[in-house]
């Protein structure tokens, strides 16, 4: 059963998948804005991707370590332990909209199965995963900030969800997944157990990735991002996949979240269960724990850790949040202004040098002329 909702849902969502980019490509040009926050925007402790991006030369690093565990009892009492290290670099360039992302996922562990001819035991450390990509915010529903104004006469209008805040942002994301030398091939982490010899399981160097994110902020400080993407494409074993998220934050730095991930593939089909804690030690620095397990035991697949997330921030140049294009034009007529005024003080400067100097030249040769009648 389990497993049949994987597949329906899965299929019925990536069906609207090419359309919706394809949508989001001719929209593009006239519907993106940008939303820079004064506060970190990290996609850590979750798995998901937000729509909005770190902001234009904002440079930005997450970095997790996790135990993790797997249990396959149910073929050749199948386990292994390790650690793993995650690192996302996310950096802001060209455009408010335009976010490019490097990850990397680094795994040891031991691997023990049994098997008629004795007792295994593996001891691996490999890439497990490695890809970049780019993401571009198509739509953001804040672009027009009157109607998100707080009202100060009524609590209950601010805090209830209305109906224009069910509308997300949205992002499309395209990136390439690379291999990561044959140790964990589509990051299968029970590879040796199978017998692969009438088709071999080999990862190409280099295949796509393919993900919409959707964003909406429900009310202060409740967030729901939901991501609907491809893994592997042109390959053998192309995966599919779903995440839904949703955070919130409080008033004092806390946030916590929960989540759900829905794997689809010819290889591993599962959904995966999620949840943690972040506190926002300043605006430029994140720590965090989670833990996620997934619902099956073949395998059993369980990961905890803690994280971080730091960022340089050269944007420096909004204050406000969210922005529009009104405050932007009024922000470059003013510095227009402000050029042209500082330019006519430097002219009228040099005339009135100009001019002193004049005087000063007729003054002394009218003393000149004076002294020479004595």
């Amino acid at each position: 059963m389990t497993e049949f909702l994987i597949h329906v849902s899965l299929n019925v969502r990536l069906s609207l998948l090419s359309i919706l980019c394809f949508s989001a490509m001719l929209t593009m040009p006239w519907m993106s804005m940008a939303q820079y926050t004064d506060v970190i925007n990290s996609n850590r402790p979750s798995q998901s991707m937000g729509a909005f991006g770190v902001g234009k030369r904002v440079y930005q690093l997450e970095q997790g370590l996790s135990f993790r565990m797997g249990n396959f009892s149910a073929f050749q009492d199948a386990s292994y332990i390790g650690m793993g290290g995650r690192s996302q670099i996310r950096i802001g360039l060209f455009k408010e909209q335009l976010e490019f992302v490097g990850t990397a996922d680094y795994h040891i562990d031991a691997l023990r199965y049994t098997t008629a001819a004795g007792t295994y035991n593996i001891d691996r450390n490999a890439l497990r995963d490695l890809g970049v990509g780019a993401k571009y915010l198509v739509y953001d529903p804040f672009r027009n900030v009157d109607k998100y104004k707080p009202n100060f006469y009524s609590w209950h209008a601010n805090n209830r969800i209305r109906l224009r805040d069910l509308i997300p942002a949205v992002s499309v994301y395209a990136g390439a997944q690379f291999s990561t030398g044959g140790v964990y091939p589509y990051q299968e982490n029970f590879f040796p157990l199978f017998n692969y010899n009438y088709r071999p399981l080999v990862e190409p160097f280099v295949s796509g990735t393919a993900m919409l994110i959707f964003q909406q902020h429900l009310r202060p400080g409740l967030v729901v991002v939901h991501n609907i993407g491809m893994r592997y494409i042109m390959a053998d074993v192309q995966q599919k996949k779903l995440l839904g998220t949703v955070t919130y934050s409080t008033q004092s730095k806390w946030s916590f979240f929960g989540e759900y991930t829905i794997d689809d593939s010819p290889s591993y089909r599962d959904i995966t269960l999620g949840a943690g804690v972040a506190y926002l030690f300043n605006s430029n620095f994140q720590l965090d724990v989670a833990v996620q397990q997934n619902l099956k035991t073949t395998p059993s697949l369980l990961t905890a850790g803690i994280g971080v997330s730091y960022r340089i921030d050269r944007h420096n140049i909004w204050n406000e949040e969210p922005q529009n294009n009104a405050l932007k034009k009024q922000k470059k007529e003013a510095q227009r202004n402000d050029r042209k005024a500082d330019k006519k003080v430097r002219e009228a400067d040099k005339r009135t040098g100009r001019g002193l100097k004049k005087l000063d030249r007729k003054q002394k040769k009218i003393e000149r002329k004076i002294k020479r009648v004595k």
